[in-house]
């Protein structure tokens, strides 16, 4: 299948794709045993592309014959699941399970089925990206020219003309089979999964019998991408359309999961269907009791404050007052450091007196016997002026009054520069 012109760039969701060849050929060991069985009478090949009734041709790629074959012959296939195959002598044989007997391996590693436009197939399986299949719900997302000429879509699986899809949503159906001389070429215009919701992350859940390999889904699934799969909390490797590991959807839209090799008996196992999760079906209806498009507001209590561990109460907003405090964030920390912790302390109330938890015994002294203590307050009370003054070695400057009832004391020398006036007491040394 050819294509022309330039590469499609992937639109929103990466949902644009360019179809590979829908006409194509497989290369197999049809020396390994593990490939071709004899008492099975299948071969494998990994995620292959057949459908049961499509019409192979068979080559032994340059070495001998798997034994019940013949090179170049064509045959028709039976699908025994998405990694095995057998073949039929006619399409009806193929329909009704009639398999050829194989007998013996070949030899040589390149034996080839091919897939052609031969005048008799008209079913192709839709895929992208060298082997991801295409899931379509409706024909219209396929864009399909057939020699130049424009395809009209039909939902159907039996169109009666242009083309149509399958069931599950990954087979295109032609009204007429292709010739070796055509030419067709198309695009996948969308890959579309039909709901997007929290109804999406449903679980299914099964216990192993240790012979089952495939199990029903509780809803269709794309792809091995939309699903995640635990045997016995033990997560499993998906297959891919180059590598066979533990599982595979066994269908492009299909609601079946198969297993490489039957999970042991008692095994559980869990599958988790990924999707889109959103709050439509449920969640949130209100936010203190406000309800709707809810915004906070400074009302709101968001921050709760604590001292010691005993809660004070829940605000909306801190605010620091006074300069020098800094705020620094890291991540969803600020560091707050605030200016004054353990400095200088301002009294800003007036000061009447110190108030002690003991007598002072006097200033420069150690205790009450000092002789420093002599001729001041030998009672070690310390000294006691009332509302006059006390002035040592030094000068009187300007005129002052000591009134009635008012004590002085003056230790010299002590020069007196004004006019003292004394109606109370007064010692001069």
């Amino acid at each position: 299948m050819a294509y022309l012109g330039n590469r499609n760039a992937s639109g929103e969701n990466n949902s644009f794709k360019i179809l590979d060849d829908l006409a194509f050929t497989t290369t197999f060991n049809g020396s390994d045993g593990n490939v071709v069985s004899q008492s099975a009478d299948t071969i494998t090949i990994n995620n292959h592309r057949f459908l049961t009734g499509s019409r192979v041709t068979y080559t032994n790629g340059g070495g001998g014959n798997i034994t019940g074959l013949a090179n170049g012959t064509a045959y028709f296939v039976i699908k025994v699941d998405h990694n095995t195959i057998q073949l039929a002598t006619n399409a009806s044989n193929a329909n009704a399970g009639v398999k050829i007997n194989i007998t013996g391996t070949g030899t040589g590693i390149s034996h080839t089925l091919s897939v052609a436009f031969d005048g008799v197939n008209t079913k192709f399986v839709a895929t992208y990206d060298g082997g991801t299949k295409a899931q379509m719900t409706r024909a219209a997302q396929l864009f399909l020219s057939h020699n130049g000429v424009i395809q009209r879509p039909h939902d159907s699986t039996s169109p009666a003309n242009g083309y149509g899809i399958d069931s599950n949503g990954s087979v295109v159906v032609f009204s007429a089979a292709p010739s070796s001389s055509d030419v067709i070429f198309g695009n996948l215009v969308a890959n579309n999964f039909p709901t997007f919701d929290i109804s999406d992350n449903k679980v299914d859940t099964f216990t192993a019998d240790g012979s089952t390999t495939t199990f029903t889904l509780s809803r269709a699934v794309v792809n091995n991408d939309n699903i995640l799969v635990a045997l016995d909390g033990v997560m499993q490797y998906p297959s891919d359309h180059q590598n066979v590991r533990a599982y595979s959807v066994s269908g492009t839209g299909s609601n079946s999961i198969t297993f490489a090799s039957a999970p042991a008996q008692g095994t559980v196992i869990h599958v988790r269907h990924i999707g889109f999760a959103g709050a439509s079906t449920g969640g949130v209806t209100g936010f203190l009791g406000r309800s709707g498009n809810i915004q906070i507001i400074d009302s709101d209590p968001i921050i709760g404050i604590q001292s010691g561990s005993v809660a004070i109460g829940t605000v909306r907003t801190l605010n620091f007052v006074g300069a020098g405090n800094t705020f620094k964030q890291t991540g969803n920390t600020i560091d707050i450091s605030i200016a004054g912790g353990g400095g200088a302390s301002v009294w800003t109330t007036s000061i009447t007196g110190i108030q002690t938890a003991s007598a002072i015994v006097g200033v420069g002294t150690t205790s009450a016997g000092d002789p420093d203590l002599q001729g001041i307050g030998n009672s070690a009370r310390g000294l006691y002026i009332s509302n006059g003054m006390i002035l040592y070695d030094n000068a009187i400057n300007g005129n002052h009054y000591i009134g009635t009832s008012m004590n002085g004391l003056m230790a010299g020398p002590v020069s007196v520069n004004g006019v003292l006036n004394v109606d109370g007491n007064f010692v001069v040394v």
